[in-house]
């Protein structure tokens, strides 16, 4: 990109911050709780609404659905709060919701299917047909990827920020790479005055620990969130994974939680990614109608603190962006 291109982007970057700032004083933030059946139990959820001001198009269609977010483990729904109010400013729909379910059992099968369901609930009870554009950044993009995998006539468009599932990892080692990229973010900061972000990454990391105590606090069993953490280190797609849709992963270059390397072996540099899609594809998503992988600047957190750069691609490359704000 050239320079001034390069500044154009940064200028209409923090334009967009500011104007997610706005929204999210503007009282345009709701949350609420609801329940599904998944048919042995029932599964509470949080959702968190946001719903942007502009004229979405009178006739919703598959360029035009819904962006349903889900947040990474161990975060509540005010966790990606910034990414939940630019999906929603940036999308066509203008409609963005955060949902967070709560199974009764750690490294539970069944909230995929909770996604799914109370999705569909939300849909009919705006009156939208059944279609949502799924989101999952870190954990939340293997969650939402199983999610994905088990009703794609619902989710046709997957997009992965940062997602874990992708290669099978320890959980503990998942776990202590996360509070590290926490640290070295937060001493870069420092070094840089960078106090916005910051506090951002200070945000998500007391979120996250908020999190994980009120999971022990609602199971009431140590041994629940030690499942929880081994699931989120679990891999997703495979050669036998079933989903049709298209698929779209934005991955951080300097991200040491979700190493892109990892899910793509043998590719050294980001210009080495399309050489390597072709295997990639055919061993995760091999009936998919679309793969893409991109490498973005950024860290694990930049989702939340530098959301437009991710969003604006990641809904451009799926034809969910207002064109007349994202670009």
């Amino acid at each position: 990109m050239a320079e001034g291109g390069k500044n154009q982007s940064l200028d209409g970057d923090e334009a967009i911050k500011a104007e997610v700032r706005r929204l999210l004083r503007s009282g345009a933030v709701r949350h609420e709780k609801g329940s599904v059946s998944t048919g042995d139990e029932t599964v509470h959820y949080e959702i968190c609404i946001v719903e942007a001001p502009g004229e979405p198009p009178a006739e919703p269609n598959a360029g035009s659905v819904p962006i349903i977010i889900i947040p990474g483990h161990g975060q509540t729904i005010s966790g990606p709060r910034k990414l939940v109010a630019t999906a929603a400013l940036l999308s066509k729909s203008k409609i963005a919701w955060c949902i967070d379910p709560v199974p009764s059992r750690g490294g539970d099968r069944t909230e995929a299917v909770a996604i799914a369901r109370a999705t569909r609930q939300r849909l009919e009870a705006r009156g939208l047909p059944p279609r949502a554009t799924l989101v999952g950044w870190s954990h939340g993009g293997a969650e939402a990827l199983r999610a994905a995998g088990h009703d794609p006539e619902l989710f046709p468009q997957y997009l992965g920020l940062c997602p874990t599932g992708l290669v099978d990892r320890h959980p503990l080692e998942l776990l202590a790479s996360f509070f590290l990229e926490v640290l070295r973010i937060l001493v870069r900061c420092l070094r840089r005055r960078a106090w916005a972000r910051a506090g951002d990454t200070l945000r998500m990391g007391l979120n996250l620990l908020v999190g994980l105590v009120r999971d022990l606090w609602r199971g009431r069993s140590l041994r629940r969130l030690v499942e929880d953490v081994a699931w989120a280190g679990c891999k997703v797609p495979g050669p036998e994974f079933e989903y049709t849709g298209e698929v779209v992963l934005l991955c951080g270059a300097q991200d040491t939680v979700v190493r892109w390397r990892d899910a793509l072996p043998g590719c050294a540099c980001p210009t080495g990614v399309e050489g390597a899609l072709p295997a990639f594809r055919r061993d995760c998503f091999p009936q998919a109608r679309r793969v893409e992988v991109h490498v973005v600047e950024g860290d694990h957190v930049a989702p939340e603190t530098e959301t437009p750069a991710f969003l604006r691609l990641g809904l451009g490359l799926l034809g969910q962006l207002d064109s007349e704000i994202g670009e």
